[in-house]
């Protein structure tokens, strides 16, 4: 996603570890690039709907019979109706969400960066009932996760974003993860965290709140999607995807989707992986080769994006416009 960037990327092989009793791996995972893919103009997306927000719309979230949108510049949280595609509300929240939308079993989560504070978001009325202090990387790159309503996320506090933090009701314990770490996700019975500085994924079990394996990916990875029994991860350094098998904590592809750059984002759905970063909104890849199907390019500043309700949503910021796609158009 398009948020401010500041990350520095770092030299990483592209070498699969793995640690606790986990598998090893000598044999380099499988590779696939867009050679193969058809490429077209995001000119002709099959867009069904755009929905004006105005400001700058980017982080998605799917939950509660809606698409939740962020709009940092007016410090809010937007939720649609996908039966209409009418915005139902505005909600103010702290100055600048900016870390993603945490969607729970009965709330909604946003962290704030200008702010400094975790706001809690009751969906059943739309507003506002917990504010919480935080210490996060101003930048606004990262993500939260919400798990059993345990709220996960990557504190700043000694100065490297290396420590993850699990608050339970008002409790909050932590676990030392990577340098530059950012975008936590809930999965496979573990919580998986991006660390930047160290070209890995940390693999948390949460209740033993230890990490349990490490993963070396391409570097600076940033953003990832959950599905097809997978954990993705979308590196800024190279634009790749690296494809995690759960069961090994191994890479079993990297496929070379070639949109490298800060932003970006990842998603899952529809059978596919969605990617979106500068200059390409929206690019699709295949699980089942692990290639990338097709890609639409030539358009800046539309990159957040998530997969519901039968379509693909891309946030624009340019714009202010939140685009609701047509999967099943897609590449005609």
């Amino acid at each position: 996603m398009p948020r401010k960037s500041f990350v520095k990327a770092v030299a990483c092989a592209t070498l699969v570890l793995s640690i606790a009793g986990c598998r090893q791996t000598k044999k380099a995972p499988s590779a696939a690039d867009t050679a193969g893919s058809h490429k077209f103009e995001a000119s002709i997306l099959p867009i069904i709907a755009r929905i004006h927000l105005g400001g700058d719309p980017d982080w998605l979230g799917m939950g509660f019979g809606s698409v939740w949108v962020s709009v940092s510049t007016k410090n809010e949280i937007v939720r649609i109706n996908p039966k209409t595609n009418a915005i139902e509300a505005r909600i103010k929240v702290g100055a600048e969400p900016c870390y993603g939308i945490g969607i729970g079993e009965s709330n909604v989560w946003v962290l704030n960066c200008k702010s400094q504070t975790l706001t809690r978001i009751r969906p059943k009325d739309n507003t506002v009932d917990r504010i919480k202090p935080v210490r996060i990387a101003p930048h606004g790159e990262g993500g939260i996760a919400v798990d059993n309503d345990d709220v996960w996320y990557v504190s700043n506090e000694d100065g490297h974003s290396s420590t993850l933090v699990k608050l339970s009701g008002r409790t909050a314990e932590t676990v030392t993860v990577g340098a530059d770490s950012s975008v936590v996700n809930s999965a496979f019975g573990s919580i998986w965290v991006t660390s930047s500085g160290e070209g890995k994924v940390y693999r948390v079990d949460p209740k033993q709140l230890k990490v349990i394996a490490k993963t070396d990916v391409p570097a600076s990875p940033r953003f990832t999607a959950i599905g097809e029994g997978a954990v993705w991860v979308l590196s800024q350094s190279d634009g790749s995807v690296s494809r995690i098998d759960p069961a090994t904590n191994t890479v079993v592809a990297n496929i070379a989707a070639k949109v490298p750059g800060s932003g970006g984002d990842i998603a899952s759905g529809g059978g596919y992986i969605w990617v979106a970063a500068s200059g390409t909104p929206l690019l699709r890849i295949d699980p089942r080769s692990n290639k990338v199907v097709d890609q639409y390019g030539n358009y800046k500043r539309a990159d957040a994006i998530r997969f519901g309700f039968g379509s693909v949503w891309v946030s624009d910021q340019g714009k202010g416009d939140l685009w609701r796609i047509d999967p099943q158009k897609l590449g005609h």
